[in-house]
């Protein structure tokens, strides 16, 4: 990979690596998540994300092909700790409130994969063609629409007796 970015196309190569890496861990995650979900449309929502985070991972590597470029995954950092925090929420959380701490850490995964997508979409729709610009987009659409998702299922969660009773004890 660059040593030093001295082009922002370089720089954008970097970025996609960053983001099919995200993406590949954000599948491992997931999957974490989805073992721990308790309440069957929590697990079957999960796992709707972890499906979409494996078809984006394809897509980045279409992308690459197109540009052709190597498929380089630099050391994402950020889908590394998000791994590492749902880990240790996972761990200390009792199994009766365990879905009102997957579906948090299912939203944190998701808007870290909006903020590594949007600027590559930026730049993908200045700067490359058409078709690279319209993939990134589409991933952005069916990111923002899974967003919308779990937090729907999160009020409905929270909301729930059965998690107003499981605080209670």
């Amino acid at each position: 990979m660059f040593e030093y970015f001295t082009e922002a196309h370089e720089l954008f190569v970097y970025r996609l690596g960053i983001a099919r890496g995200a993406s590949r861990r954000a599948i491992v995650t997931l999957g974490t998540l989805e073992q721990h979900a308790q309440r069957r449309e929590v697990n079957a929502l999960v796992r709707d994300l972890q499906e979409e985070a494996r078809a984006h991972a394809a897509v980045l590597e279409d992308v690459f092909a197109d540009l052709e470029r190597n498929v380089a995954v630099p050391p994402g950092h950020a889908a590394d700790g998000l791994d590492h925090e749902a880990h240790l929420v996972l761990r200390k959380t009792e199994n009766a409130i365990m879905d009102v701490a997957v579906l948090p850490l299912a939203l944190e995964i998701l808007y870290g994969a909006l903020a590594a997508y949007e600027p590559l979409a930026i730049y993908a729709r200045e700067w490359l063609e058409e078709g690279v610009a319209s993939r990134l987009e589409t991933i952005l659409v069916e990111l923002l629409s899974s967003r919308n998702r779990v937090l729907e299922m999160t009020r409905k969660v929270f909301a729930s007796s059965e998690t107003v009773e499981a605080q209670k004890d």
